[in-house]
């Protein structure tokens, strides 16, 4: 288990620096400077090139991107070229943030897609089965922004439970940080509990036809005790290989519904970043969300051995 973790974590190398420098070259390509729309109607040729001069936007590309590399492994992030502050502490100031309406959304997503989907196939081609197939598939088909505009509709301005937009610390009241979060990690969820619906009721109506479970009912084990010990275990095996995949694209999702709900997260962070065309934020939060991909994927890997004892990771496998 040791070296394959080794191993794992050895190949995280070359993808993450394959994603910067797919990032690095298509932000240089796209169109636009960033040292114009920092100087506005006070462009001069001179200001300008003193600019470039100062941030290395003079230099090769290849000079750029092994500086940037180099200032990345040895943790200064650089600076934003809009803003002119340090672009790490902006991220470890809206890192929670994001992680919070991630976790929150995850957990909206688990608590509604586990009870449906197991339901969903303990009676299959009932009205539940059919409900939840329906309702999934409305779930998988509405964008994500055109979500949180009608929770907002509905929750915020038509009855006035949930407040729309902003966002308050958990330090500074837990009921606040809760009440302007339930409506983004709402939004951020139904996707994901659609997916996983459709997938649990899948995996479940294969586990439960299996001899173990029908051996289990056979020596008169209480149905729910079948149901939860012996079959779901062995049925979230492809839940979380889904599930790791939808951590990363959570994160990517956040752009979305952060923008929506001015949360102050990373999402947002990545907005701003792009459409000011500057670089060295940008960068710095794709390298972040592509690193969240391949962490997830890590975890499922690992959490594998612990759901399925089968399951071994040795030298030859490897």
């Amino acid at each position: 288990m040791q070296e394959y973790i080794l191993h794992r974590l050895l190949l995280l190398i070359p993808t993450v620096l394959g994603v910067t420098l797919i990032v690095f070259l298509m932000m240089h390509f796209i169109p636009g400077d960033p040292v114009s729309l920092l100087l506005g109607d006070y462009y001069t040729q001179e200001v300008a090139d003193a600019i470039h001069q100062e941030y290395g936007l003079d230099r090769p590309l290849h000079i750029q991107y092994l500086l940037w590399l180099k200032r990345m492994v040895t943790g200064d992030w650089g600076n934003s070229i809009i803003a002119k502050r340090p672009i790490f502490d902006d991220l470890i100031r809206r890192l929670p943030i994001t992680v919070e309406l991630v976790i929150l959304a995850m957990s909206v997503a688990l608590l509604i897609a586990i009870p449906a989907g197991i339901l969903a196939a303990l009676r299959p081609y009932s009205w539940h089965d059919y409900g939840a197939m329906t309702t999934a598939l409305i779930g998988v088909s509405i964008p994500e922004f055109f979500m949180g505009v009608l929770l907002i509709l509905g929750f915020a301005l038509a009855w006035n439970i949930l407040p729309a937009v902003g966002y308050v610390a958990p330090t500074q009241s837990v009921v606040g940080n809760l009440s302007h979060m339930i409506l983004p990690a709402v939004t951020l969820a139904l996707p994901r509990a659609a997916l996983l619906t459709r997938l649990i009721r899948a995996s479940m109506l294969e586990v439960v036809r299996l001899e173990y479970v029908t051996t289990a009912r056979a020596k008169g084990v209480r149905e729910r005790s079948v149901v939860l010990k012996h079959a779901l275990k062995n049925a979230l095996i492809p839940t979380v290989t889904v599930l790791g995949i939808q951590i990363g694209f959570l994160m990517g999702g956040a752009i979305v519904v952060e923008t929506v709900f001015s949360v102050p997260g990373v999402g947002s962070f990545g907005v701003a970043a792009i459409s000011l065309r500057d670089y060295p934020q940008v960068q710095a939060f794709v390298l972040l969300v592509s690193l969240s991909f391949v962490l997830s994927n890590l975890t499922v890997d690992i959490l594998y051995a612990f759901l399925d004892p089968r399951i071994r990771y040795d030298k030859e496998i490897d």
